[in-house]
Parts: structure tokens; C-alpha cells; sequence
């Protein structure tokens, strides 16, 4: 009786475990709403070294358009939609995992200062920015540009 209150305790403990790892996994990623005419101007002092940060902007239709913003080590800013060119289909995008994004359906890891060099065919979608003025500046255009990876 005792060997099965035990086994059956260890067996509780692995399904809640298995539940937050794929809860971790499936939900979307919490996002900082932006907005803006036809530019959206994030403060780069935002975002520190060696961290990225998702975003969210909701385009004319209402859709939500998110896309991340990652600082390397060496103060250089990266920037991408939260989707995959392969896996985008599946609407999970990125995790912000230490210095690095990992894709939520195929778990491949991106290190913020190679954010661009894919594995295999997931590769993450790169979004045109620009610096000025102490800010990341993206075109509003550019994100609708997108919209179709959500």
C-alpha cells in the first residue's frame, strides 16, 4: 500500500511538471503594446545588453502583430517578427530565454548576436529598423508587411 501512495505521488509530481513545461510552450508570448501612425519609436535605453523583448502592435484591421527586439552584448540591435518563416504557421512565435529567443514549436535556439543564422528550415523573420535619436524606430508599413506570419 505505502509503495503505491509513493509511485502514485512521483506520478502526480511528473504530470504537473509535463503540464507547466507545455503550458510554457504553448502560450503566446506576453508582449509590450507599441503604437503609432506610421513609426513606432522604442527608447533603447529599453533595452539592456544582452536581452530582447517582444512587442506588440495592433495594425488598422485589429490584428496584433508582435515582433522582438534584441540588444546584443556588443550594443547592437536586432530586430524580428515573434514568427518563424517555417513554423509560423502554428502562431506559437519565441520565448525569451537569457540572452537568447527560442522558437516555441521546434525548441531551436537563437543566440540574440546570431538571431539571423537559422537551423534547418527554422529561421526567425527579420523586420527592418532603424536607429536614431536614443530609439528603435520601425515603420508601421513594414510590420503590415508581416501580418500575414499571424
Amino acid at each position: 500500500m505505502r509503495r503505491f501512495k509513493i509511485k502514485a505521488r512521483y506520478g502526480l509530481i511528473l504530470i504537473v511538471v509535463a503540464i507547466a513545461a507545455a503550458a510554457m510552450l504553448t502560450f503566446p508570448a506576453r508582449c509590450i503594446h507599441v503604437s503609432g501612425a506610421e513609426l513606432l519609436s522604442i527608447p533603447v535605453a529599453d533595452l539592456a545588453r544582452g536581452q530582447a523583448q517582444t512587442y506588440c502592435y495592433d495594425d488598422r484591421a485589429g490584428e496584433k502583430i508582435r515582433f522582438v527586439l534584441a540588444r546584443d552584448s556588443d550594443g547592437k540591435i536586432h530586430s524580428v517578427f515573434d514568427a518563424c518563416r517555417q513554423c509560423y504557421s502554428s502562431h506559437k512565435g519565441y520565448r525569451v530565454v537569457g540572452d537568447a529567443i527560442v522558437c516555441r514549436l521546434c525548441g531551436n535556439r537563437y543566440p540574440i548576436n546570431h538571431m539571423m543564422v537559422g537551423k534547418a528550415s527554422c529561421m526567425p523573420v527579420e523586420l527592418p529598423h532603424q536607429e536614431a535619436a536614443g530609439a528603435v524606430q520601425v515603420k508601421a508599413a513594414d510590420l503590415r508587411k508581416g501580418r500575414e506570419l499571424f
